[in-house]
């Protein structure tokens, strides 16, 4: 907040016995007028000041220091204060708590870090009737939970050493996925993968084992290898219009 100027201090007030020019010793002192141009100010031996001053029609208290900057402000008609420490603000409670409460909004800001630690725990709650959501950080764990989880940025890096997911439905749309896993395991009641191209490239061993397999396919099939073997416990069937061995 913009430290107000200080007015200007006030005269000092005649002794006591002491009488307005043009009256004599006896004559009685008419009713000074109120001076309500100069306000009211006190001031400490050290420089510091307390003074109540008209702004915008309204009564303020103010407390400047030494060097006439604004410490602390009380706007008597709105109910307003403002607390100023240019030199930085220390809030204590060894033996108790400390409790930030507001009918309105809780705004922090900061030009350098904003840190929050605790030796237990800290919670971040946002709750409308029924529906809310929590943040809850603890000594070694992080929980998040809330109908919905947004996360957006050009860039990401999560490093998780273990994983574990759960749900009823995943979507994920990706322009180019490249994974390096060591084993991959994968269970599932139906698999449906459609691909413009499809490709796979293994090493030593492809193994399928299933209870049928069947492949359809509209234009070619090519099954080439240096040693090629079919086996049947039953019927072999090979129908076509021409059929060319060797």
């Amino acid at each position: 907040m913009p430290t107000a100027a200080l007015p200007a201090l006030p005269v000092e007030p005649p002794p006591s016995d002491a009488r307005p020019e043009g009256l004599g010793d006896g004559a009685p002192c008419a009713p000074c007028a109120p001076s309500e141009e100069r306000p009211l100010r006190i001031v400490a031996r050290a420089g510091a000041s307390a003074s109540i001053v008209e702004r915008d029609g309204h009564e303020v208290v103010a407390v400047h220091d030494r060097a006439g900057r604004l410490l602390f402000e009380y706007d008597a008609e709105t109910g307003r204060g403002s607390l100023v420490a240019a030199g930085g603000l220390s809030l204590a409670a060894p033996g108790g708590d400390i409790d930030l409460v507001a009918g309105g909004a809780i705004r922090c800001w900061a030009a350098g870090e904003v840190a929050i630690a605790s030796r237990s725990g800290a919670s971040l709650s946002a709750r409308a009737g029924e529906r809310g959501a929590t943040v809850q950080v603890a000594p070694g764990r992080v929980t998040v939970a809330g109908e919905a989880l947004a996360a957006v940025a050009e860039r990401g890096d999560v490093r998780i050493a273990e994983a574990r997911y759960e749900g009823r439905a995943l979507t994920a749309v990706l322009e180019r996925a490249h994974t390096t896993v060591g084993k991959i395991e994968s269970i599932a009641g139906r698999v449906i993968a459609r691909a413009g191209d499809l490709f796979q490239e293994v090493r030593e061993l492809h193994q399928l084992r299933a209870g049928r397999v069947r492949a359809l396919v509209e234009d070619v099939i090519e099954l080439r290898g240096r040693e090629v073997s079919v086996d049947a416990r039953e019927d072999v069937s090979i129908d076509g219009q021409r059929i060319n061995l060797g």
